[in-house]
């Protein structure tokens, strides 16, 4: 009989852990396709842009032909 304090193994069990690959994002294709594409149906946006040299400005629209939604409209500076 043994009268050690160690304890003893009973049991191994041998775990297999496969990870699945996932790919790295692009992350610059994804906010581009966010840009150029309308967040309710996916459709492909159309921009519109009007300059006023006296102003100095840029103003960009851009709707959505499936969705009939006017989806943005910004101002930019002209330098």
């Amino acid at each position: 009989m043994d009268t050690s304090d160690k304890p003893k193994t009973i049991t191994t069990i041998d775990v297999n852990l496969h990870w699945p690959k996932i790919e790295k994002k692009d992350w610059m294709a994804e906010t581009l396709s966010d840009h150029f594409h309308c967040v309710l149906c996916g459709s492909e946006l159309v921009f519109k842009h009007t300059t006023d040299f006296v102003e100095q400005v840029v103003a960009e629209e851009a709707h959505c032909p499936g969705c009939k939604v006017r989806n943005r409209a910004s101002a930019h500076r002209l330098q």
